[in-house]
């Protein structure tokens, strides 16, 4: 191919860079390459077990752990410290049934000082009512 069709692209550096005759190498050695990270096998992992919500059950401790445990345990409540060992598991509430409404239902959040809140709350638990039913109420006797 003729020089014509070819051309080289010029970005301003042929004057600087085009010869290197006169450049002379340092003596410094070059750089060897940082050989390639040697990559490892991971383990086979199994499969996960099934996870249960049951509590495990507990060793049953030696005689004398045990009463080196009530004898701190007696200690520590004399010099007033608490024990920091997971409490036994609370009392569960009932679920609570939802109603189901034969309208659409929307949600509303309401933020106002504690004392109005508190007083709307109290007069909901005092009739017995959820609070859409309390706040029903309240606008049905306003003639809303």
């Amino acid at each position: 191919m003729t020089d014509d069709i070819i051309k080289r692209a010029n970005f301003g550096f042929d004057a600087d860079f085009g010869d290197l005759s006169s450049v002379k190498p340092t003596g410094r050695a070059r750089a060897t390459p940082k050989p390639a990270p040697v990559v490892k096998k991971l383990p086979k992992i199994s499969k996960p077990k099934a996870v249960t919500n049951a509590p495990r059950k507990a060793k049953p401790k030696p005689a004398v752990r045990k009463v080196q445990e009530s004898l701190a345990d007696k200690l520590a409540e004399k010099h007033g410290f608490t024990s920091r060992e997971a409490a036994p598991a609370p009392v569960l509430l009932k679920k609570r049934r939802r109603i189901q409404h034969d309208e659409p239902v929307d949600q509303l959040s309401i933020r106002g000082p504690v004392r109005v809140l508190n007083g709307f709350i109290d007069y909901c638990d005092a009739n017995k009512l959820s609070y859409w039913e309390g706040m029903e109420r309240l606008v049905t006797e306003a003639g809303y």
